[in-house]
């Protein structure tokens, strides 16, 4: 039984070190791919353009950013971050009304979640602790951007065409933005 306990103490201490020692440039080339990959998945879960019935629940979300990333460079990695938690949670989120392949939807969540996992090991790597924002102001909008995305899907009650709305908001703006983002951290 110690021998065991120990043997767990021992590989805990050597996939902590691995995580600090990671090359972050390393996980923003597969963060790239990985982007890539959930945006083709997003694509491929339900119908390729928003069904008819459901133009009238488009809506713009003002998301806070422009195509201009070099003003939030300084907090670059914590925008990821917080784009990628709140992306995540987001597709958690109750989608049984929605016309979806649910193969796919579940493919969806299991990318997003090894991404999120991938870029917290980034975010830690650089100095030991989570990257946290300069401007606090970029992470308060950021925050309400997403706050109005749960307030529609829940005014909506989930519905289909709701989740329609939001996937192609996700799609159009945030992953493409990641994108971007993520290719400025390799500069």
């Amino acid at each position: 039984m110690i021998s065991g306990c120990f043997q767990h103490i021992v590989l805990f201490f050597l996939l902590s070190s691995g995580i600090r020692s990671l090359d972050c440039n390393h996980i923003v080339k597969c963060q790239e791919g990985g982007t890539v990959n959930i945006m083709k998945l997003l694509e491929s879960m339900g119908p390729k353009m928003i069904p008819l019935r459901c133009f009238n629940k488009i809506q713009d979300f003002a998301f806070p950013i422009g195509n201009d990333t070099g003003s939030i460079k300084e907090d670059a990695r914590a925008t990821v971050g917080l784009m990628l938690e709140q992306i995540n949670r987001i597709f958690w989120q109750n989608f049984t009304k929605a016309e979806w392949n649910m193969t796919v939807a579940e493919h969806v969540q299991i990318s997003l979640d090894q991404q999120l996992v991938q870029w917290e090991k980034c975010s830690v790597a650089e100095n030991g602790k989570k990257a946290t924002f300069k401007d606090v102001r970029m992470k308060l909008k950021l925050r309400k951007y997403f706050l109005r995305l749960d307030t529609f899907l829940k005014n909506e009650e989930y519905s289909s065409c709701a989740w329609e709305a939001v996937r192609y908001e996700i799609m159009g703006i945030q992953l493409v933005f990641l994108d971007q983002l993520l290719r400025t951290l390799q500069r």
